[in-house]
């Protein structure tokens, strides 16, 4: 149970939405901020690194295969496991790091249909050539939406000269199950003082 939540979380957060974005076409999402720019054309992805001009591509075959292309040409596979865990040709890069919180029980909001059920601790890099920075984006994945705002909130992270994306995510329910939300924060202190960022997501399970 707590393996397929973990899984939940990361799907959820795939579609979030931070600003600045715009629309190209009706196929294209392009998110160009302050040291990164981003276009995404349905499940590929052209992440640029704007002071270096270095341009990586990654494309998803599905929810956890795909494909990362780097700027000398080199390809290699990318698999997203049911955990969140990234590997690049079968190695593993990114381990996920999934808190949760064991003491949290269930308590009804004030005035409110929302059942808080846990908080989920976690934290990415922003730092690094645009290898790194892709393989921090799967971390989010599977690609079921626009990325284009977690790219937004790393390259506020990475304007500010943090090293690191702390994230905390408190997931809440209905009585009946059906729906879940999650408030998530973005933090570029370990002490989580210094908040970037915090997004709201509603989804509906059936």
């Amino acid at each position: 149970m707590k393996k397929y939540i973990s899984f939940l979380i990361i799907t959820t957060l795939v579609f979030l939405t931070l600003t600045p974005f715009s629309a190209k076409a009706e196929e294209d999402e392009i998110y160009d901020g302050e040291s990164l720019k981003l276009i995404q054309r349905d499940n590929r992805i052209i992440l640029e690194d704007k002071s270096t001009g270095e341009i990586v591509t990654l494309e998803m075959d599905d929810e956890s295969n795909g494909s990362l292309t780097l700027e000398n040409g080199e390809i290699e596979d990318i698999h997203i496991d049911n955990e969140g865990n990234v590997y690049a040709d079968g190695e593993l890069e990114i381990e996920a790091d999934v808190e949760q919180d064991d003491n949290a029980t269930p308590t009804l909001l004030r005035a409110s249909k929302w059942i808080y059920v846990q908080t989920y601790k976690y934290n990415t890099t922003t730092q690094g050539n645009l290898r790194s920075i892709a393989l921090g984006i799967c971390s989010f994945m599977p690609i079921v939406g626009p990325i284009y705002g977690i790219v937004g909130i790393i390259d506020a992270a990475r304007s500010m000269g943090a090293k690191t994306l702390y994230v905390r995510v408190k997931q809440y329910r209905t009585s009946g199950y059906q729906f879940y939300k999650y408030d998530s924060y973005y933090y570029t202190d370990s002490k989580l003082t210094k908040l970037i960022k915090k997004t709201s997501k509603t989804k509906q399970m059936w």
